[in-house]
């Protein structure tokens, strides 16, 4: 076998996985959910598609090198992959701020108790 069959198999790989992961972010965004897998799991549904040596370290390899696995994949660690769903992307709204001016507030309330010690 050539280096570059090895090569192409590689990008094979990351295809097989970032499908996978898409197929379920699509079912969790279905359902306004958020998506992670156990990284056991996706290792067992990779090894079913073919791919016998698959692990943490060629899937960190693969997500550092290209930029299709980090469209999918908003964090992951050797436990599980968290997905970037729609949900996920809500979880984090801007900051609602209040028409009262907080910080002045809390400025009034410690010159208050500051005036009242003297």
């Amino acid at each position: 076998m050539r280096f570059s069959e090895f090569l192409n198999t590689g990008n094979e790989l990351e295809s097989v996985i970032v499908n996978t992961l898409q197929n379920l972010r699509g079912d969790a965004d279905e359902q306004g959910q958020t998506a992670e897998i156990s990284f056991d799991a996706l290792t067992q549904i990779i090894k079913n598609t073919g791919y016998p040596t698959f692990n943490y370290n060629l899937f960190k390899s693969i997500y550092d090198q290209g930029t299709a696995l980090k469209n999918v994949v908003d964090d992951f660690d050797q436990e599980k992959i968290i997905l970037k769903t729609e949900k996920q992307a809500e979880k984090d709204p801007a900051m609602n701020r209040d028409n009262i001016g907080s910080t002045d507030t809390v400025k009034k309330m410690a010159k208050s108790a500051m005036n009242r010690r003297r």
